[in-house]
């Protein structure tokens, strides 16, 4: 079986794409668009611009127009007693050290913490965070003790080290070189703050590509085909920095045809813009987002996959359930998500698909958790995620509005109030050809205005 994880970067004129290929298979897609930036990751030196002791927060100004929101319980661990009111811990006016959590989403800040963290590979270091760390997902109790302690080694003072799950298989030696960058590389960002203008970046900007490297590659990656050869040197360089076992998987690509359309992640990107995805049963699933939460519905259509009705509704739902794990990867979806699978009666059933729903929910790598199915067949999950889903980026909202049924007859009501008010005085409508034809299609109409008025009614094109 392939077992491969790849990582296509288009870097193109207004916009860079990413595309993460695990077995052959589209996953996820990523798209940073030069006007629209984001900070997720950036380390900044930052001004306190206003306190709120009602939200225990603060709004922290970044420069050039760019503002954050702190919640005041990510501020670095104190010794002693925590005050009532965090807001009491700073003044306006302070210079703080903050890191971006998430991007600003519609009339909001960026999301802002100040316990910042520099990420590799495997090895994630927390300046303000004292202690040694291991990833869960690391299971051998040897392996987790020689980190804990190796960690312990490395790091002095107040300072930290997560062990990621790539760590599970990377020498210590290369662990503790992977470090030592970080920690020198803080030590030069931090250096003279005193002096420093206020407010500034310290590391991390938006750059797409040093992105890209630090949220999507890991220790198992089998590959980064990059397309723009500016971009691949900045990825190298981030590599050479942070992650020295992936610079020999870091390749250029100079094939004619486009790099999304050879590996047929632009296939992907036109079915993303669909509602509708079909199933290889013959059913299929419909995704609709609204402002508040994600809506997906599992059709049976004319799926046929046993003659016992129970068992086909069964591997129905099991398949669905995986085509929409895959899609709220693909499509970035978060938040509030509602799945109205086929209904089914059977206990064992209902079991068995919620404990295959637990595994693909460990498969994901953000934050899932569950509800338990309804008696009405609706599951609710809720997904967390720090990036902007595909569809905000790709499809332009719609805004409702009225039919042209309802539109022409609003128009009669106003002509039948204009006629009533100057009795046997002819009456024009103004009209789009749209409408024109509807009340062509529908002239009694017009016979019946003068008769209830007495007034006759044209129509003037707009």
């Amino acid at each position: 079986m392939d077992n491969s994880k790849e990582i296509l970067i288009n870097s193109a004129i207004g916009e860079t794409r990413m595309a993460l290929l695990e077995n052959g298979q589209v996953s996820e897609i990523r798209l940073f668009r030069d006007h629209h930036p984001s900070y997720m990751g950036a380390v900044y030196l930052g001004r306190v611009s206003k306190l709120s002791s009602e939200l225990q927060a603060a709004f922290i100004d970044l420069g050039n127009n760019i503002s954050g929101f702190l919640p005041l319980k990510t501020l670095p661990k104190i010794i002693g007693k925590k005050p009532k009111d965090l807001t009491s811990l700073l003044h306006e006016g302070e210079r703080i050290i903050v890191q971006v959590t998430a991007d600003a989403t519609a009339g909001k800040s960026l999301k802002l913490t100040a316990r910042p963290e520099l990420v590799s590979t495997a090895v994630v270091f927390h300046p303000m965070r004292a202690g040694a760390f291991v990833s869960s997902r690391i299971k051998d109790p040897d392996r987790r003790t020689e980190l804990k302690e190796f960690g312990k080694y490395v790091v002095l003072n107040d300072m930290g080290l997560t062990f990621r799950t790539e760590a599970a298989d990377i020498p210590l030696d290369q662990l503790g070189e992977t470090a030592g960058k970080l920690i020198d590389h803080w030590k030069k960002i931090t250096r003279g703050l005193k002096n420093l203008k206020c407010p500034s970046l310290l590391s991390q900007g938006p750059d797409p590509i040093e992105q890209i490297m630090r949220e999507f590659t890991s220790a198992d990656i089998s590959a980064i085909i990059i397309d723009q050869a500016s971009a691949l040197k900045t990825a190298s360089l981030w590599a050479k920095n942070f992650a020295p076992d992936l610079i020999s998987k870091i390749s250029h690509y100079k094939s004619k045809q486009s790099l999304f359309s050879h590996y047929e992640v632009d296939d992907q990107i036109e079915q993303i813009t669909s509602p509708h995805i079909s199933l290889n049963s013959g059913a299929w699933i419909t995704i609709e987002q609204t402002e508040a939460l994600t809506v997906i519905d599992v059709n049976m259509a004319g799926a046929q996959f046993s003659s016992d009705h129970n068992k086909q509704i069964f591997s129905l739902n099991r398949e669905a359930a995986r085509e929409i794990f895959r899609q709220l990867r693909l499509r970035g979806i978060g938040g509030i998500i509602v799945i109205d699978f086929v209904d089914m009666k059977d206990k064992g059933q209902i079991k068995s698909l919620l404990h295959f729903i637990d595994e693909l929910m460990l498969s994901d790598p953000e934050p899932v958790q569950r509800g338990n199915i309804s008696s009405f067949g609706l599951l609710e999950l809720t997904r967390r995620t720090k990036q902007n889903n595909l569809n905000s980026l790709l499809l332009e909202k719609i805004v409702l509005s009225k039919n042209i049924t309802s539109q022409c007859l609003d128009l009669l009501r106003s002509a039948e109030s204009q006629a009533s008010e100057n009795p046997g005085k002819a009456v024009t409508i103004n009209v789009s050809n749209e409408m024109k034809k509807w009340f062509e299609d529908h002239s009694n109409l017009f016979d019946e205005f003068i008769t209830r008025t007495g007034s006759t009614l044209t129509m003037e094109l707009k």
